[in-house]
């Protein structure tokens, strides 16, 4: 029988042809952004020019998605030259010499779609031009601190800057600025003014808010500035190095992050206001050494962030705590709660005091009460023989045989039965948090209820199951 399929020999000069163009569309489709890097100095030049250019020629080129085209020749500012390009970044200063013509190609150019950073001194350039302070967003207004300081980060969302969450240590020629507004730009980085003197004589009086680093649309494109880059070392530190090729990536629309500004508004506090964080009674009462939380309505930009309990920060993602006027530690903000830490050595001897909240320059105060202790149970675990109580706001404690043990122990019931307390006292390493190991009754069974009591306050909790 003849077979129904019949042999058929290849026409190899046709499948050559075809992987040829499979293979040319394939690179086609590689081809990475371009990047057009601006450098020219018509004020300060500085002597990291060089160090940036070659940082970020290399990191591109070992990325492979972006491309960069190092110029200091002004000329290529042109409608037909930007149209080879996705974004433009700039490290310049002074008023670069291009003409009327030019400066509209270049807003329309990011207008249309495309991605305008900046670093450093791109915000001391350019005075002359109106519309250029708001592509950059904001103008240089001195540099008060040179030296180490610290950097929050105030949108951990945004691709750029999601690695330095949630702050950093840098040495740095610090900007500030003027002109600049949360109106038009979504702040990404701010300083941690702690880390320098605001009494300095050219420090901008009356803010607490530092941005130095931000982003914003700009018609349908996107625009993304950072204040650091003053030293060739600062180029050289990779965590400045992903900032800046993430940038490069978001400017040309290959990685994610809001661009929206969130103009601030007052922080308040809800009814519930502050409160123990485990069981959020009593209400309005704080106590040394315990974790608190507070509930309001605006307590951040708009960012949430939670840090290793043990390792907590005095800001986060914009907000700050202070009680009586010292700053708290914080492990969790949201624009609806905050968690912090009441450092036992925080005095608070008198039996009322103030918690601030502030949010940048804006900022709202309360009366709180104070007390010795105001013990709250987060959750009762079951083990063998004994039951344990993780909680915090039981007060103040004394060292012996390697534990802090509270000053005051507790009484417990296990089922209204009384139940021996084994151990009251600080859970090793855990700022805030409490243990209390309670003798398992001999008729224990579940589910079960545990009461601690100590005198002047008590905290009670369901046992989890098993």
């Amino acid at each position: 029988m003849r077979s129904t399929v019949e042999s058929v020999t290849p026409n190899w000069r046709l499948v050559r042809i075809l992987a040829f163009l499979l293979l040319a569309a394939g690179a086609l489709g590689a081809q990475p952004r371009q990047i057009l890097y601006v450098t020219h100095s018509a004020g300060f030049r500085h002597d990291s020019l060089e160090t940036s250019a070659q940082v970020l020629q290399d990191l591109t080129r070992t990325d492979g998605r972006v491309a960069v085209t190092w110029t200091e020749d002004v000329s290529q500012l042109n409608a037909a030259s930007l149209a080879l390009y996705d974004a433009v970044f700039f490290f310049t200063s002074g008023e670069l010499p291009i003409t009327a013509e030019q400066k509209a190609a270049l807003l329309d150019f990011v207008r249309g779609g495309k991605g305008f950073g900046g670093a450093h001194s791109a915000t001391d350039t350019f005075y002359m031009w109106p519309e250029y302070l708001d592509l950059i967003g904001a103008r240089f207004n001195g540099h008060p601190w040179v030296h180490e300081v610290n950097v929050q980060v105030e949108d951990p969302a945004h691709s750029a800057i999601a690695h330095l969450t949630p702050e950093f240590r840098i040495s740095a020629e610090t900007y500030q600025f003027r002109d600049f507004s949360r109106q038009r730009s979504r702040v990404l980085l701010t300083l941690d003014t702690e880390s320098v003197d605001l009494g300095h004589p050219q420090a901008n009086p009356g803010t607490l808010d530092f941005p130095l680093a931000w982003c914003h649309p700009f018609g349908d494109g996107r625009v993304f500035y950072a204040a650091l880059g003053h030293f060739r070392a600062t180029w050289r530190d990779e965590r400045f190095q992903q900032m800046m090729l993430q940038a490069l990536l978001w400017l040309t629309g290959l990685a994610e992050g809001d661009a929206n500004p969130r103009p601030l508004t007052s922080p308040q506090s809800s009814a519930v206001g502050v409160a123990n964080a485990a069981s959020l009674t009593p209400a309005g009462v704080v106590s040394p050494g315990s974790l608190i939380s507070l509930y309001g309505t605006a307590l951040t930009p708009g960012s949430a962030l939670a840090v290793d309990p043990r390792s907590p920060v005095q800001k986060l993602v914009g907000a700050r705590l202070l009680l009586d006027g010292d700053l708290l530690d914080l492990i969790y903000a949201s624009p609806g709660q905050i968690n912090a830490y009441v450092r036992p050595d925080i005095p608070l001897a008198a039996k009322s005091t103030t918690l601030e909240v502030q949010v940048a320059d804006e900022a709202v105060m309360f009366d709180v009460n104070v007390a010795a202790r105001t013990p709250g149970i987060f959750v009762v675990t079951v083990h063998d023989g004994y039951l344990t109580a993780w909680a915090t706001g039981l007060g103040s404690v004394e060292r012996h045989g390697g534990l802090d043990w509270t000053t005051v122990q507790p009484t417990a019931l296990v089922n209204e039965s009384e139940a021996a307390v084994l151990y009251s006292g600080l859970a090793p390493g855990w700022p805030g948090l409490y243990q209390v190991n309670v003798e398992q009754p001999l008729e224990f069974s579940l589910p079960a209820r545990l009461v601690l009591d100590f005198g002047d306050a008590q905290a009670a909790g369901e046992v989890a199951r098993r």
